[in-house]
């Protein structure tokens, strides 16, 4: 099964949560495309989907959310998963407005974002050093590995039950036995 992380991203956080999903999804067994949106083209290559988007004034990204519509068919038919990232502030869901359309969306979360030491200058540092020193690499890899993991498994769970039913080890539904007696 081929899996899309794609995301679209101003800073590290976004993008640095987009390569721990892929990573946790290719060490699970399945075979993971990490790409910005913006060079996705067509979704034919993937059997899945994770995207992900900063969220900025309670909204994503309008690159995000025009390739959600620009891509709104060939979503709705695999299995989706979306991530916000971006402060507890913004907690208002960015996605509200494709969650109807969107019947493959398996789930959304929200992740905080974290601060890239020396991207807003030194004045910038050293006031994030004085009021408290610098946060971990990404505070929220735990809970971006427990969520991957699920994922995964819904994805695996799937495609075996794909392939049991190609092989037809699925047995038939007491009904289904009835009838063809």
């Amino acid at each position: 099964m081929t899996v899309l992380v794609g995301y679209t991203s101003t800073r590290w956080s976004t993008r640095g949560i987009a390569e721990e999903i892929a990573d946790r999804l290719s060490k699970a067994g399945l075979q993971v495309f990490v790409h910005p949106l913006a060079d996705v083209e067509s979704l034919a290559l993937y059997d899945a989907a994770v995207l992900g988007s900063p969220v900025q004034r309670g909204a994503w990204l309008p690159e995000s959310t025009q390739f959600l519509a620009r891509h709104r068919a060939e979503l709705a038919s695999r299995p989706l998963w979306l991530f916000s990232v971006g402060s507890a502030s913004q907690l208002q869901s960015p996605i509200a407005s494709f969650a109807p359309e969107l019947a493959s969306l398996r789930g959304h979360r929200h992740f905080d974002g974290a601060v890239e030491r020396g991207r807003w200058g030194r004045a910038a540092d050293l006031l994030l050093r004085v009021c408290g020193g610098w946060p971990p690499v990404h505070p929220e890899f735990r809970a971006v590995d427990e969520w991957s993991a699920e994922i995964a498994r819904q994805l695996l769970d799937r495609e075996f039950a794909k392939e049991r039913r190609r092989l037809r080890l699925v047995p038939p539904l007491p009904s289904q036995a009835r009838r063809a007696r």
